[in-house]
């Protein structure tokens, strides 16, 4: 009795809402805003890639650049350099992620005796591109004087390497020279991780990927030929900042951003056990993933609703008549809020169908079967990506979820839908204004409490990403922190909603 008397009053609550068209109308133009922006995210990437040269019209470029700025200074050994530089690598057909690219440089530039770091050297001709060269250190130490007998052994070995195509006898160099400080490495803890580093290579049979690539290539590279080799460097990197205390933009580590940071690590060192690498930018997956932050716009949907379900009720009047039935006000309550989250799956669920099928079907669903690695709770995990992207629309459900309930708390406690929908969507859309203003003010003091606000909470799919790139207002924040906010939040709109609509009379 009790289950037909709630269905019932879910039924009811169903009949009213879905027979108005505006509500179809809503749904359809946000999920239309979610189909343009993935249309047009296509678009500009196909643009892209359609106007990107290769990396041999990118040298070929650099050469006309360089023999054009030589006959105006023939006396410039440095462009001199240059030209010999690119000529090699595209007569030898050395792409720029190739490791033999950092031996061509150092090997040429111990040749020309070219060992200083160039200040760089801007041309700008009237049928080429202008290029800025900012020229590493060719030669090893970073501008270290070598006598002619090191220098000889130097040439000799690099020329045996690079006629050999011997990765594995450059990485040992490499190695060497850490040992013998010819390469500034800091203390001996900060040498040993990068002797490590290199040691990781060898041991794993990785081939590295030039440091000198972006010097020489201005343009993406495909994360398949070089994602090992960056994930290498990143744990290099963090393991760098462990030791000095610091990360690389200078700002002390506390102990939440060390636990982050070594999760950097080890998110790193699960995809090179397990062979996991990551999506490229323009792939099905991504389109996807990136559909996820339209879930925004469904908050308008929620706050909509949640106002009028509630609202329109004392203002037709029909509050009366629905209380006088023998139902329970709770019951009507649960009924309602039943409805309003039975609706924003419907709209959630039809938007991710729709950018499943407009970002899999021009690809005809390729790399569907891609794996991912991403850290939550603590807890490296491993799994498809397309659950991956589930808990990540999962996530950031909840902050829309919690707007919904301020906006059902408002619509109950002033009986006015007006200022229900004004006053959340206000937070909504300006919380990064209210965030920017926060982060202003606590440049200048410290404002206790801050981390505890609604606004700081709200973008958890921020957790999902590498720390660097995390911005929260308090480095002590953690995705079960904000989650936990944002539950107590949702928790005391809904409480201060219900007792407000079974205590309140009605007139």
């Amino acid at each position: 009795m009790l289950l037909t008397s709630r269905y019932a009053l879910i039924k009811n609550e169903r009949l009213k809402t879905y027979k108005k068209p505006s509500t179809w109308v809503l749904m359809g133009i946000i999920v239309l805003m979610t189909l343009l922006d993935l249309v047009f995210t296509k678009l500009i990437y196909s643009s892209y890639n359609f106007i990107q040269t290769s990396w041999q019209e990118q040298y070929g470029y650099s050469l006309e650049g360089y023999k054009a700025q030589l006959n105006q200074n023939p006396d410039d050994e440095h462009t001199k350099m240059l030209i010999e530089w690119t000529e090699y690598l595209l007569d030898n057909e050395i792409p720029p992620q190739d490791w033999r690219t950092d031996v061509v440089v150092e090997l040429i530039g111990l040749k020309s005796n070219q060992q200083q770091t160039d200040p760089g050297v801007k041309f700008n001709g009237s049928d080429v591109y202008e290029y800025e060269y900012r020229v590493p250190m060719p030669g090893a130490g970073g501008g270290l004087n070598l006598s002619e007998e090191q220098r000889a052994e130097r040439l000799d070995r690099l020329e045996r390497i690079l006629e050999d195509n011997d990765w594995k006898a450059y990485v040992n160099l490499k190695i060497e020279d850490i040992k013998n400080g010819y390469m500034d490495s800091g203390n001996p803890q900060e040498k040993q991780v990068n002797i490590e580093m290199y040691e990781t290579y060898l041991k794993e049979n990785i081939v590295p990927t030039a440091q000198n690539m972006h010097f020489l290539y201005h343009g993406d590279m495909s994360l398949s030929l070089i994602w090992k080799s960056r994930e290498i460097e990143s744990i290099k990197e963090n393991k760098l900042s462990l030791l000095r205390g610091e990360n690389r933009y200078g700002e002390m580590l506390t102990g939440s951003m060390r636990r982050a940071v070594q999760q950097d690590i080890d998110i790193s060192l699960k995809r090179l056990a397990t062979d996991t690498p990551p999506i490229e930018s323009d792939s099905f997956l991504a389109q996807l993933e990136n559909a996820s932050d339209s879930i925004v716009l469904f908050s308008i949907l929620l706050i909509v609703y949640s106002a009028l379900v509630f609202a329109s009720e004392y203002s037709g009047g029909t509050i009366k008549l629905l209380l006088i039935t023998p139902h329970r006000r709770s019951k009507v309550f649960w009924a309602k809020i039943y409805l309003l989250f039975e609706l924003m799956v419907i709209a959630v669920a039809a938007n991710f169908i729709i950018a499943f099928l407009v970002s899999g079907l021009p690809e005809s669903f390729e790399g569907i079967g891609a794996m991912q690695v991403f850290a939550m709770f603590g807890f490296i995990f491993r799994t498809p990506y397309l659950l991956y992207i589930a808990v990540k629309y999962a996530l950031m459900l909840l902050p829309v979820l919690v707007y919904g309930a301020l906006a059902v708390m408002l619509s109950i406690v002033t009986k006015r839908s007006s200022v229900a929908i004004a006053v959340t969507l206000m937070l909504v859309f300006g919380s990064q204004i209210i965030m920017a203003l926060i982060a202003f003010a606590r440049s200048q003091f410290i404002i206790p409490g801050i981390k505890f606000l609604l606004f700081s909470n709200v973008d958890l799919a921020n957790y999902l990403t590498s720390r660097d790139m995390i911005t929260v207002v308090d480095t002590t924040m953690t995705l079960e922190f904000s989650i936990a906010v944002l539950l107590v939040y949702m928790l005391c709109f809904m409480w201060i909603a219900r007792d407000s609509f079974c205590r309140r009379d009605v007139k």
